[in-house]
């Protein structure tokens, strides 16, 4: 298969994936989409439009292909040339800009991969990109090998809820000891901030099973608990809201979406432990 990178004139981070490519002697054609690769695109893009995301700022370059397989984004196209498919739940489609590169999933890969994620974060960490991580807790000990390596210049960890509720929130079993841990990491980084989400979940009473928002009760809890265990209450903390079309569960997709107003009372409840509460707004 003949390999093509399309990219984008002045596109910092193309040169970055062009450059790994060259370094690696990766064989390939470059088309740039503001030069002659304008029409080529066009017909890769109407071929393959449901591969190719499209953002609010348009369609991020550079995007790779090999005829059979499609990456896009730098971190992606370099995390698969490196590493083929294995890195796909670490590294994913980046939504920032201005020098950052997020959709680094500390929690989703397989931690046996952590040499591999090292390298190509490092990669494109000396190339000038900042990086930032997210996490929900699992994984500590791959957030810490990156704290260590200094590969996260930002890391956002999501709390899904009080620890009694976490398990039933994230769908699986979880080490209390581990999530704790994540919490402390999480403040050593050069920036960091604590979200949740206010999402709903199945509650069961005997043989009954029930659909709720978490409450403004139980985001208290969980400021308390980011407190209790940083030792500070002056974490940055971010309420977010739910999307209930977006869901991957349909059986979320009926529930009544929530607005930033409806979450004043969670403000309040969380800023009697965290003091820098803030809403996200909508």
């Amino acid at each position: 298969m003949d390999n093509t990178l399309f990219t984008a004139t002045g596109c910092s981070r193309c040169k970055i994936a062009r450059k790994f490519m060259d370094e690696h002697g990766i064989a390939y054609e470059e088309m740039d989409i503001k030069a002659e690769g304008k029409d080529p695109f066009a017909q890769f893009y109407r071929n393959n439009r449901s591969s190719v995301y499209r953002g609010e700022e348009g369609i991020e370059f550079p995007v790779f292909t090999d005829g059979t397989i499609i990456r896009q984004g730098a971190g992606v196209v370099i995390a698969f040339l490196h590493a083929g498919t294995k890195l796909d739940r670490f590294i994913g489609r980046s939504e920032l800009s201005h020098g950052w590169m997020d959709g680094i999933h500390v929690s989703e890969g397989d931690p046996a991969l952590a040499d591999d994620l090292v390298d190509v974060l490092a990669y494109i960490r000396k190339n000038g990109m900042n990086l930032q991580l997210d996490t929900d807790g699992r994984n500590a000990q791959v957030l810490g090998r990156l704290l260590k390596e200094k590969l996260g210049d930002r890391a956002v960890m999501e709390v899904k809820g009080p620890l009694p509720l976490c398990s039933i929130l994230l769908g699986e079993e979880i080490d209390p000891q581990e999530i704790q841990h994540t919490m402390e990491l999480l403040t050593e980084f050069p920036e960091h901030r604590f979200e949740t989400t206010v999402a709903p979940f199945f509650e069961r009473a005997g043989e009954s099973q029930s659909v709720r928002y978490l409450t403004p009760e139980e985001i208290g809890d969980t400021a308390r608990w980011i407190k209790e265990i940083t030792g500070s209450n002056k974490q940055p903390y971010v309420l977010r809201l739910f999307d209930p079309e977006g869901s991957p569960d349909p059986r979320f997709k009926s529930m009544h979406k929530l607005n930033s107003n409806d979450l004043l009372r969670y403000r309040s409840a969380a800023r009697k432990h965290l003091v820098l509460t803030e809403v996200e707004k909508n």
